[in-house]
C-alpha cells in the first residue's frame, strides 16, 4: 500500500513551490525521483502535500460522472440535496440525481456511490499518514516540519469527519456505535477493526487541535492552504455536531472576528463564482480554478439550471451546465412575504404569463438582477415552473467553467456562534444579537425578536437554510445532527408545480395518504452509506454484523 501511494506522490515532487493558487494547480511530472528522495526532506514533503490537498478539494479517484461525490467540492451539494430545499431532475442523471432521489444505489454497499466516498477520503488519509511518518526522519527546519504536520493532520481530520458523517448516525445518539477504521500510520496493517464513533471524534479533535497549534505562525498568503483560522472553522463545525457549545462558540468567534465584514447586497447577488478574486472578507477558505484543474465541469456552478434565457435549454453555450438543480417551493416559503431579503429576490413571471403575453418573456438582464426566476420557455411543464437559482451562476469561456470555490464563509461562523449561545445557559440575548446581525445585513424585513430558546433555535436553523444553501452544511448535515424529521412536498397545482419531482418522494421516507408529501425520520439509515463490500472482503478484522442497514433508525 505504501509503495503504491509513494509512486503517486513522486510524480508531483518537482512541482513549483506553493506560493499562489497557480502553483497549487500547475504540476510537473517526474519519473526519476526515488521514493526515498521524495520523502527525505521538508522541501519535497511540502510539495508532496499537493496530492492530499488536490484530492481533498476535487475527489481524486472519483469517477468524473459522480459529480457531487468529488471531494469537498462535491459535498457542498451532496449534503444539501439530501434534504427538502434542493431538487434534481433526471436530465443528466449521475450522482446528483441518485443522491436526491435516495435510490437504493445511493446507500447500498455494492454501489459506486458508497465506495466513492469511502475510498477517496481514505486515500487522503493514507497520503497524509505517509507524510506524517516521513517527517520523523526527514531533514529540514523544525518550523517547516510543524507547518507540514499541521496541514497533514488537518486534512486527515477533515477526511475522517466526512467519513463519520456519511457512515454512521450523528454523535448525540451514536457515540458508542460502530464508527469507521482509524488508520494513523502508513505502516498500519491492512486488516484493522472499526473504532467507535466517539473514538473517531476524539481523534478528529486531537488532529485539529495539534494542527491549530502547529500552524499558529503560518501565513501562506493564499486562500487554499490550511491555516489555524481554517482549522478553527472546522473545529467549530465538529464541536457543533458534538453539541459542545462552549468550544463551538470559541472556535467560531476566533474565525469570525477576522471576517466580520459581511457581503453587501451587490456582492451577494453577483454570485459566488468570484469570491476569492474579488477579495470578499467573508471568505475563510476556498480555492480558485484554472484551465489546469480537474474539477472543471464538476463544480457546484455546473449543477444548477441557471443559464440565461438566451442560452436556451440545451447543454451548450457560454454557461456550461448539467442543468440539474433547482430550489424547492419549501425553501422559498422560508422567506414568507419578505420582499426585502435579497437572497430571495425573484421574478414572478410564469409560463402562463408569457403564453398570454409573449412580450413578458424574461430577458437576460432581468434574470441577472434577481436570485430566482422561472425557465418559462422550457417545453417541459415541470421544469418551466421550477425556481431557477442564481447563487451559483458562472459565465465560462468557450464552454469551460472555472469558478472560485468558497468552502467556508464567516456568515456560517456567525450562525454557529448564535446557535452555541442559544444552547448555553443565559446566552439567549447574545445569540439573538448574532442572528439579527446577519438578518440585518441581508435586509430581512422582520428580524427575529424572540429569546425563547426553542423558538430562537428554530429561527437560527431557518436562517442557516436561507443563508447557507448549497454550501454543504444544510440538508442532511443539519437534519441528522439536530435529529429533525423532514417532509418533502411533491409538485402539484397548489404549489404551481414548484414542489419536488415525484421521483424525489419514491424512496424518501413514508408517503402521506394523499401522496402529496413524504416524511423521512431523523437519522434514518437511508441518509447514510453502507460500508463498501470490498472492505469486508479484504479486512478480516471486521464483520458483516457491523454493517449499516439500508433503512430505518
Amino acid at each position: 500500500m505504501k509503495k503504491h501511494l509513494i509512486l503517486a506522490f513522486s510524480a508531483m515532487v518537482l512541482s513549483a513551490s506553493f506560493v499562489s493558487c497557480d502553483d497549487f494547480l500547475e504540476t510537473s511530472s517526474s519519473t526519476d525521483v526515488t521514493d526515498n528522495i521524495a520523502l527525505s526532506n521538508t522541501n519535497n514533503l511540502d510539495k508532496i502535500l499537493l496530492g492530499p490537498y488536490h484530492y481533498l478539494f476535487m475527489g481524486g479517484n472519483v469517477n468524473s460522472s459522480d459529480r457531487v461525490l468529488c471531494g469537498l467540492t462535491g459535498m457542498l451539494s451532496y449534503y444539501d440535496m439530501a434534504g427538502v430545499d434542493i431538487m434534481s431532475h433526471s436530465g443528466m442523471g449521475g450522482s446528483e440525481y441518485t443522491g436526491y432521489t435516495f435510490a437504493d444505489t445511493r446507500t447500498q454497499a455494492s454501489d459506486g456511490s458508497t465506495k466513492a466516498i469511502w475510498t477517496q477520503f481514505y486515500d487522503h488519509i493514507n497520503r497524509c499518514n505517509i507524510i506524517l511518518d516521513a517527517l520523523e526522519t526527514a531533514s529540514g527546519p523544525d518550523s517547516d516540519k510543524q507547518i507540514i504536520s499541521g496541514q497533514a493532520k488537518a486534512i486527515r481530520a477533515i477526511s475522517y469527519f466526512q467519513l463519520i458523517l456519511n457512515y454512521q448516525q450523528t454523535y448525540a445518539i451514536a457515540k458508542d456505535k460502530r464508527g469507521v477504521i482509524l488508520r494513523l500510520s502508513a505502516n498500519d496493517p491492512d486488516a484493522m477493526p472499526f473504532s467507535t464513533v466517539e473514538q473517531v471524534y476524539t481523534q478528529i479533535l486531537k488532529d485539529l487541535k495539534e494542527a491549530a497549534t502547529e500552524l499558529q505562525s503560518y501565513e501562506p498568503g493564499n486562500a487554499w492552504r490550511i491555516t489555524t483560522e481554517v482549522v478553527n472553522a472546522w473545529l467549530a463545525r465538529v464541536y457543533q455536531v458534538m453539541g459542545n457549545w462552549t468550544e463551538a462558540f470559541n472556535c467560531a468567534k476566533a474565525v469570525y472576528s477576522n471576517h466580520s465584514t459581511l457581503l453587501t447586497k451587490e456582492q451577494w447577488c453577483s454570485g459566488f463564482d468570484d469570491f476569492i478574486q474579488n477579495g470578499y472578507n467573508e471568505l475563510v477558505w476556498g480555492y480558485q480554478n484554472t484551465d489546469d484543474t480537474n474539477v472543471s465541469y464538476n463544480a457546484p456552478h455546473n449543477m444548477w439550471f441557471n443559464g440565461d434565457p438566451s442560452v436556451g435549454e440545451g447543454t451548450t453555450g457560454y454557461i456550461y451546465t448539467f442543468k440539474t438543480l433547482f430550489v424547492s417551493n419549501q425553501w422559498l416559503a422560508l422567506f414568507g412575504d419578505d420582499d426585502t431579503d435579497y437572497r430571495a429576490s425573484r421574478l414572478e413571471t410564469t409560463p402562463e404569463d408569457v403564453e398570454a403575453d409573449p412580450s413578458k418573456q424574461v430577458t437576460d438582464e432581468q434574470v441577472k438582477q434577481v436570485m430566482l426566476w422561472h425557465r418559462t420557455t422550457n417545453a417541459e411543464p415541470e421544469l418551466s415552473h421550477k425556481w431557477t437559482y442564481n447563487k451559483f451562476k458562472h459565465y465560462g469561456i468557450d464552454g469551460k467553467t472555472r469558478p472560485d470555490i468558497c468552502l467556508i464563509r464567516s456568515s456560517e461562523m456567525l450562525l454557529i456562534m448564535a446557535e452555541a449561545k442559544a444552547n448555553m445557559s443565559g446566552g439567549e440575548s447574545e445569540a439573538l444579537g448574532y442572528l439579527t446581525t446577519l438578518q440585518n445585513a441581508r435586509n430581512v424585513k422582520n428580524p427575529t425578536t424572540t429569546t425563547a430558546k426553542a423558538d430562537l433555535l428554530e429561527a437560527i436553523y431557518v436562517e442557516r437554510r436561507k443563508e447557507l444553501l448549497g454550501e454543504g452544511v444544510t440538508g442532511m448535515y443539519d437534519l441528522n445532527r439536530l435529529q429533525k424529521d423532514a417532509t418533502r412536498e411533491v409538485s402539484t397545482q397548489e404549489n404551481n408545480f414548484s414542489g419536488h419531482f415525484s421521483a424525489g418522494l419514491v424512496h424518501w421516507g413514508t408517503k402521506a395518504a394523499d401522496g402529496k408529501t413524504s416524511t423521512l425520520k431523523s437519522n434514518d439509515y437511508q441518509f447514510f452509506c453502507q460500508i463498501p463490500e470490498d472492505e469486508f472482503a479484504k479486512n478480516d478484522q471486521i464483520s458483516q454484523s457491523e454493517q449499516n442497514p439500508m433503512k430505518g433508525q
